[in-house]
This record gives structure tokens, C-alpha cells and sequence, in this order.
């Protein structure tokens, strides 16, 4: 089994002060986990793209994503993981200074599990890393440990059931 540990952070972010903000936020509540960062959502798409292909274990632990990009934006990175079945429970958190509630509608529809305004703190952070965490692991029990106890779905009753 992959370690959480080993997966890194995405963040998907054009502007740079944001993302030393974001990492600075991430070093305050005590995460360590390897960040990479790709400056527009072409870049983003591009990197996930390579890491589905490099299997499971080097997929994102979790994605802080800016909707607000020149090109490829946050909306169109959204739509795109949530049409990759290996991406659809990614933890990805929007990062945007808009509160403009159809952002807000749009982005959770489009699957963000999380919406906070720039910049975030480091409270929020460990919280969401924490559950990034408690998904991966729950995903590697269902992977892993639940077909070893649970019979196939054709396989005959034990006798006395």
C-alpha cells in the first residue's frame, strides 16, 4: 500500500504570490508532503495526464486550484477531472478571490469538494489534508483489504448460512 505521505500536493495557480501563500499556509500546519505547482490549468491537465498514466500511487494527494486563469481556467480543469474516473474523489480545493455565488455553484458542480477565498489558513489547510488522508485511506481498504474478506459476488453460501 502507498503511504500518504508519498503523494504530493498540487496547487494550480497563475499568480506567485498566491502560491508562496499557499505553501507558507501548508508549512504552518505542519505538512511536509512535496508540492508541485503548475502556473494555468493547460499545464495542470497536462501534469495529471502523466501521473494517471504512472499508476494510482503518483496521483495528487490534493489539489488547490485558482478558477481565475488566463487559457485553460479552474472551471475547465474542474469539468476535465470530472471526467476521469481515476480523478473524480480527488480532494480538490478551490482557491479564488471571487465570492460571486454562480462561481461558487459552478465550482462545486463541476466536482470542487471545497471552496475558500485566497488565501487560506493554516487551520483549513490541516483540515483538508487530514480528510485528502482519511479518502486515501478509505479508497485503500476498499481497493486492498475489502476483497480479501468479502466473498465474490457468485461465489456459492457457506454451508449453515
Amino acid at each position: 500500500m502507498t503511504t500518504p505521505r508519498t503523494r504530493p500536493i498540487l496547487i494550480v495557480d497563475d499568480d506567485p504570490d498566491a502560491v508562496a501563500l499557499t505553501k507558507h499556509a501548508l508549512a504552518k500546519a505542519g505538512i511536509k508532503t512535496k508540492i508541485d505547482v503548475m502556473e494555468n490549468g493547460e499545464h495542470a491537465i497536462k501534469y495529471l495526464k502523466e501521473k494517471l498514466t504512472e499508476g494510482d500511487h503518483a496521483l495528487p494527494l490534493l489539489l488547490f486550484l485558482d478558477l481565475k486563469m488566463p487559457g485553460t481556467d479552474g472551471f475547465q480543469v474542474l469539468d476535465w477531472i470530472r471526467s476521469q474516473p481515476r480523478l473524480r474523489r480527488l480532494l480538490t480545493v478551490v482557491l479564488s478571490s471571487s465570492t460571486n455565488t454562480r462561481d461558487v455553484d459552478k465550482a462545486y458542480s463541476l466536482g470542487a469538494k471545497t471552496y475558500f477565498g485566497k488565501y487560506p489558513v493554516a487551520s483549513d489547510v490541516r483540515t483538508v489534508f487530514q480528510l485528502a488522508n482519511a479518502m486515501l485511506t478509505v479508497d485503500e481498504i476498499e481497493k486492498f483489504v475489502l476483497p480479501g474478506i468479502r466473498p465474490p459476488a457468485n461465489a456459492p453460501a457457506s454451508p449453515g448460512k
